[in-house]
């Protein structure tokens, strides 16, 4: 963690300009993924736009909105994004907390976003780290990207809610080796489907590998195989609630 770095809301166009330019570059995209003139309105609309800036220099971004659903008011975080140099340091971590921070102060209780499920690294963050819950399975959301990340994929998401109201998460949560497996990898690293069994009332999990297959046909495969299972499972109830770093994925029943 960078001990100096210091969290806020970007003061003008040029910071705005910069948290344009930085999430462009972290995603390797063509086209600015949130352009600066609706960073811009966002912000002049009360919308936390947050930087993280180490010794004066804009080293981390969280874009985020008010939102609302049938249990109330909550922020929407849409795109946090770390510069190169600074991956690893905790600042993902530190700018996330400053969004809560912010929600805190205003009495908003719930976060929520989505993330690739592909991306074993997102997923230990968001569930174990931070302690959020995925809540429920959108196939391919935005369509296609055209970004280093998504170009040629479907581009799938999890939906995640975030409970602000305990104290500040540290990750205590880790994946469970004994649940039920219900998908795993075969010997030549394909997908291989265990028995499905959504009325069980014990965790189950999954198994995928631990950084996206480089193989494009094969990283297609391993797509389609977690919507496969993870949708329909979140759609009955299940709640996805722990990952590891090695891609074994844990997801809990709904109470009897």
């Amino acid at each position: 963690m960078v001990a100096n770095a210091e969290i806020r809301e970007l003061a003008d166009a040029e910071e705005t300009s910069a948290a344009t330019d930085l999430i462009t570059r972290v995603w390797q995209a063509q086209t600015p993924p949130v352009p600066f003139p609706f960073m811009r309105a966002l912000g002049l609309a009360g919308a936390p736009i947050l930087g993280c800036f180490v010794a004066g220099r804009l080293a981390a971004v969280a874009v985020g909105f008010l939102s609302s659903d049938p249990d109330g008011p909550l922020l929407h975080s849409h795109v946090v994004g770390v510069d190169e140099q600074w991956r690893g340091a905790g600042l993902g971590r530190k700018i996330k907390l400053g969004q809560r921070s912010w929600c805190l102060e205003r009495g908003i209780t719930r976060m929520a976003w989505t993330f690739d499920p592909l991306r074993t690294a997102n997923a230990y963050f968001n569930l174990t780290r931070l302690g959020a819950t995925g809540v429920s399975y959108h196939s391919d959301f935005y369509g296609q990207m055209n970004d280093v990340f998504n170009h040629g994929m479907p581009t799938d998401r999890v939906l995640v809610h975030w409970d602000l109201t305990g104290s500040e998460p540290r990750g205590a949560c880790a994946a469970e080796s004994t649940a039920r497996c219900l998908l795993f990898q075969g010997a030549a690293g394909e997908p291989v489907h265990g028995v499905p069994d959504l009325m069980t009332r014990e965790d189950v999990r999954l198994r995928i590998p631990r950084t996206v297959p480089a193989d494009t046909s094969l990283a297609l495969h391993w797509r389609l195989a977690l919507r496969e299972v993870l949708e329909p499972l979140l759609r009955s109830g299940f709640r996805w609630t722990a990952a590891d770093q090695n891609g074994t994925y844990v997801l809990t029943p709904p109470p009897a």
